[in-house]
């Protein structure tokens, strides 16, 4: 660089440096000025001109451009590059990184340069500089002096301040003019000074292999004997989900995924995360495309190689061999390494140190869903999987020459169930085995056998919990520890000195301080101080003792009790992170809770005015118009307003957390009724005769509320409402309305269906018998409605000839669907190739059967039958046990409910039969009796129906198990209709499968509604607040501490209950369609039309 830059980079420092004491000056070119003394009008286009030279300077000063640009020159000087372009490419690319948080600092001195620098001002090695060399030194070198307090300070201590210092003000001058909230965001990695125990680490993921697969067979034999002599195993403890992504992410990046990429289908990442892939120096990958690319993506120096394949064109079909997903893997490592032999430039970056082989096999998932892991099949791709990975070794070793610097880990994603799934929390999904070998690894005496395995040595095992194996794998590379990692490291495994145990573990430490300080920052920066409470056991203050502390101990060598002040940082950082992960957690939960009360409230208005309104006359109804009450309250809300408004702003809070502040404000405010209503309301329950009744029922609908909402968790609960439901007719006056079959077969239907929630739940057994059992039970009634209901309503006249071939034909096809799921059967059981035939006329009768309820008459028993039975077919063919049955009886429960409402309206010689769907006849009934038809007022019938209908939902969901678990699903659901893997494809079976119980029960609810003319929208309503009572109990048990069973479920339950009034209008409008329309009527309507044009 001349010395004209030079001087003029010292004059902007300089200009820089005024600038904390002077104003800052406008410079204007000469051009624009002028020789008079008087200041002259400066025009518009100059002073744009002037503005903009003035917002220029600003960018440039507050992003230190000139600064960076310094530096980046002197880096390339210094280096003395041939190819320039290249290296300052190369060169922000690793600014970049390390200012992500990945990767070494790019200093302009490197270590020698420092170490050669401190003996410059150290000629006669005394091992101490005094203060003002200290000063001399950092003014040499161009960096900000930290005061010291002693006359004479350790070269060592000298040397790693000046490292510290000069990453710092690089960090800095890298991260000029970031918001200070984006800033915090990153977390830098801290180099680790210990020794590698290996140069190299060859990772196989055994996707979807439990534990017990391999602690319990012998199929594996090559890795039991490793486990077993030279090299360490053990269980490792996965969290749900229970898939392969959150299981890949929790192995190589240290932490547990988050919610969110069930959104990308844990196939994209939500968020950019660091991982030891990204530390390492190079990296090689094969395996699946979407397991692979997970950690490609964000890298910018690209060091990580890739060789993927798409496995989705297997399939499920029990002919298929599994074992060709895992051998494309091992080949082309074979065929890598053979290549690397004749390649110079690969061969440089596989003899570097600190890199990574990673080998994705996905065989024994694949394996586990379609034969089950017990089978002799999986047991097949196990022992091929284990032959692989010695293969793999013996090529390594061959090709280092076996220089004794490479470690080998096998372990899995997840593991998985006796029906072949995963996703859940079962013991067999979450523990996983692992065996490491190799270089650095701590070896064992022989000892006993393990009382828990099959032949394993109890005194090699050391069990560990999935995110501790990220820390591991970079202490044996001596890589930073991935920033986002929460693992403990198991230094135990390792065979280390005691200043490398003690530096690597100290390493680890310093990771988690920086990721708890990071989040202490995000919290304190903002907070209000009054409301702030820090996290005392590891305050501002405690931190910088402590992590002071532990240097002082790194550097005079006492290594004990590094290693213990090491671990009680690793402790606290831990519960500091939880703490202000948490911070907010508490008035939330209040903020929440008072919104469901506020919300629930509101709700009751609506009723109450309903109530009011539908009993005056029609002239009256705007004087009991919603306004606001008084003066006094609305100042109040308002100044709450302003108050939660102020307290987000000033802390900087999400702009979710504004919604959350507002939200029981507004609703508190909207549920007050105005005095009008009051007085009305008032005068009404006071003319009414029934109010300690219209309390016991408040109680029952609560506590049966309640019950719904503690069955998510104790499917037995779902009992207690049913059995509520059964004996209601015996505790109320409506017993003498109903008749003697009608009082034995409700109560008879109400218990079948409640022994369905203590049967374990659908998808650990396979029955077909039980299916077909089901359907034969529906042929017999089926046979029963044609003979005693349509056939004599058929030879009355009172329905055509149509409605009869309908019948018949569901009869058909029902009868070929327990054909096709019996055959279907049997060559699955079998191992044959299931017969493409019969799959699609699988789909043919699907799309046949669902059909057909849209040409059926619209009278409401005969319309019902239809769907039901249309529905119950589609269902069986993709039913593996007792789910059939539980269809069969819940389509039995609901006609009687249909009976027992129709029964409570006396509509005297009326019969049922001659009750329809038609909506024109209603309105002509209505327009007879009153040309003025008010809307009937909400009865407290009608919370009863409302209570009904949504424990039939809340059945629905978990009456054979809970459809919501991802472990729940078991691939021979599908076999009638699909083999290969097709994700669309399958999911919507599956999700057409889980609706089909909740449009039997939604268009039997709407022909409740039909027959007692309730007020849809007011019966949505009572739902709602059902609904709402189950919110707030679930609420409280969101847990965010224990298993990660417990919290997933937890979770998984409280949305559900959110989104169940959503899906009730969904279902409802579903049902109106298939209750409503007619496809004669429909083309009567056109060819009436066209005939009256023509």
């Amino acid at each position: 660089m001349d010395e004209e830059a030079e001087e003029a980079l010292e004059g902007s420092t300089d200009y820089k440096d005024g600038m904390k004491h002077a104003p800052e000056p406008i410079f204007l070119c000469k051009c624009l000025l002028s020789d008079d003394t008087i200041p002259p009008v400066i025009p518009p286009r100059k002073l744009r001109i002037l503005n903009a030279v003035d917002d220029t300077e600003t960018y440039l000063r507050d992003r230190r451009i000139p600064e960076l640009m310094r530096f980046l020159l002197t880096k390339v000087l210094s280096d003395g590059s041939n190819d320039p372009t290249s290296y300052l490419k190369e060169l922000l690319d690793h600014c970049m990184l390390f200012r992500a948080g990945h990767g070494t600092a790019p200093v302009l001195y490197e270590d020698k340069h420092l170490e050669a620098v401190i003996k410059s001002f150290d000629p006669g090695r005394r091992g101490w500089l005094s203060s003002g060399q200290v000063r001399r030194l950092y003014a040499t070198l161009g960096l900000t002096l930290d005061e010291y307090c002693h006359e004479k300070i350790s070269t060592a201590i000298i040397f790693k301040d000046i490292k510290r210092t000069q990453e710092s003000e690089l960090l800095s001058l890298l991260s000029a003019g970031i918001p200070v909230e984006e800033s915090y965001s990153n977390v830098a990695s801290y180099q680790p000074h210990h020794e590698s125990v290996a140069d190299r680490l060859v990772l196989f993921m055994v996707d979807g292999l439990r534990a017990e697969s391999f602690v319990n067979y012998t199929t594996m034999p090559y890795l039991r004997s490793v486990a077993n002599n030279y090299g360490r195993w053990g269980i490792s403890s996965t969290q749900v989900p229970t898939e392969s992504r959150p299981g890949h992410v929790a192995v190589i990046a240290g932490f547990y995924e988050d919610p969110s990429a069930i959104m990308k289908g844990w196939k994209e990442n939500p968020v950019d995360f660091d991982s030891v892939f990204n530390q390492s120096a190079y990296t090689w990958c094969w395996g699946t495309y979407d397991i692979v690319d997970i950690f490609t993506k964000g890298t910018v120096d690209n060091h990580i190689f890739v060789h993927k394949f798409d496995p989705y064109d297997n399939t499920f079909s029990t002919d298929k061999n599994t074992t060709l997903l895992d051998s494309w893997v091992f080949e082309n490592v074979r065929n890598f390494f053979y290549k690397a032999k004749s390649d110079d430039a690969v061969q440089e970056k596989m003899r570097s140190k600190k890199i990574i082989y990673f080998l994705h096999l996905l065989g024994t998932d694949t394996s586990g869903h379609t034969h089950k892991p017990k089978t002799q099949n999986f047991l097949t791709t196990v022992r091929h999987v284990d032959q692989g990975i010695k293969d793999v070794e013996k090529i390594v070793r061959e090709f280092y020459n076996d220089d004794g610097k490479t470690t080998f880990l096998m372990t899995s994603d997840h593991g998985m169930t006796d029906w072949g799934s995963h996703g859940s929390g079962d013991d067999h999904e979450t523990q996983t085995p692992f065996v490491m070998w190799g270089a650095g690894v701590q070896q064992a005496k022989e000892g006993p056998e393990d009382s828990y395995t099959k032949g394993m040595s109890f005194n090699h095992r050391f069990d560990i919990k999935q995110a501790d194996l990220t820390p591991l794998m970079s202490t044996i590379l001596s890589i930073p520890v991935p920033v986002n990692s929460i693992g403990k490291l198991p230094v135990d495994l390792l065979n280390m000195t005691l200043p490398n145990r003690a530096k690597a573990v100290y390493s680890h430490s310093r990771q988690l301080a920086s990721q708890y300080n990071r989040k202490k920052l995000e919290v304190e920066t903002n907070a209000i101080s009054l409301l702030y409470k820090p996290f005392e056991p590891f305050s501002t203050k405690k931190y910088e003792e402590i992590i002071e502390f532990t240097e002082k101990l790194l550097l005079s060598g006492e290594y004990e009790e590094l290693i213990r002040f090491s671990e009680e940082i690793t402790q606290l950082s831990l519960a500091g992170l939880t703490y202000y992960q948490n911070y907010y957690q508490r008035p939330l939960l209040i903020l929440v809770t008072m919104s469901f009360i506020g919300w629930i409230l509101y709700l009751l208005k609506v009723l109450l005015e309903q109530k009011v309104n539908a009993q005056v006359e029609p002239v009256n109804l705007k004087r009991f118009s919603i306004l606001g009450s008084h003066l006094l309250s609305n100042m109040v809300f308002l100044l709450l307003c302003f108050l939660s408004f102020y307290i987000v702003f000033a802390q900087k809070l999400p702009i979710q957390y504004y919604i959350h502040f507002l939200m029981p404000i507004f609703l508190w405010w909207n549920a007050i009724p105005s005095p009008d209503v009051w007085s009305k309301a008032n005068r009404l329950f006071r003319r009414s005769q029934k109010i300690n009744g219209v309390w016991i029922e408040v109680l029952c609908y609560g506590l049966g509320s309640m019950a719904m909402g503690l069955s998510f968790t104790y499917r037995w609960m779902l009992s207690i409402p049913l059995m509520g439901m059964g004996l209601w007719p015996f505790f109320s006056s409506i017993r003498n309305c109903l008749t003697t079959p009608i009082l034995i077969m409700w109560p008879a239907s109400c218990a079948m269906l409640s022994f369905f929630s203590f049967v374990p739940v659908v998808g650990k057994d396979v029955l077909i018998e039980l299916v077909i059992v089901a359907g034969l039970l529906w042929l017999v009634v089926m046979t029963i409605y044609v003979l005693r209901v349509l056939l004599p309503l058929y030879n009355g006249r009172e329905e055509n000839r149509t409605e009869v071939v309908l019948a018949v034909i569901q009869i058909a096809l029902l009868i070929f669907s327990l054909h096709n799921i019996y055959v279907q059967s049997r060559r699955f059981d079998q191992g044959t190739p299931v017969s493409y035939f019969y799959q699609v006329m699988s789909w043919v009768t699907a799309v046949v059967s669902l059909a057909l309820p849209v040409a059926s008459s619209k009278r409401l028993v005969c319309r019902l039958m239809t769907i039901n039975t249309s529905i119950l077919i589609f269902y069986l063919l993709l039913s593996v046990a007792h789910e059939g049955l539980f269809l069969v009886t819940l389509n039995f429960n609901v006609m009687c409910w249909v009976l027992i409402e129709f029964r409570l309206l006396h509509l005297g010689r009326v019969r049922i039969i001659d009750c329809t769907f038609d909506k024109s006849s209603v309105e002509e009934d209505k327009t007879k009796r009153s040309l003025t038809s008010i809307e009937r007022s909400i009865s407290s019938d009608d919370f009863r129906r409302a209570f009904f209908f949504l424990a039939y939902v809340i059945l629905a969901f978990f009456g054979t198990g809970n459809i919501a678990s991802l472990n729940s699903f078991e691939v021979r659901w599908v076999t009638c209709f699909i083999t290969s893997f097709q994700p669309f494809i399958i999911t919507g079976l599956i999700l057409l499968k889980t609706l089909t119980p909740f449009l039997s029960v939604a268009c039997c609810f709407r022909g409740v509604q039909y027959l007692t003319e309730a007020p849809t929208g007011y019966l949505h309503i009572i739902v709602l607040i059902y609904s709402n009572i189950m919110g707030i109990q679930l609420l409280y048990y969101v847990r965010n501490t224990g298993s990660w069973l417990e919290i997933g479920t937890s979770i998984s339950q409280f949305v559900i209950v959110q989104v169940i009034t959503l899906f009730i209008v969904l279902i409802n409008q579903m049902a109106k369609v298939m209750t409503d329309f007619n496809v004669f009527n429909v083309v009567n309507k056109l060819f009436k039309s066209r005939k009256k044009y023509v």
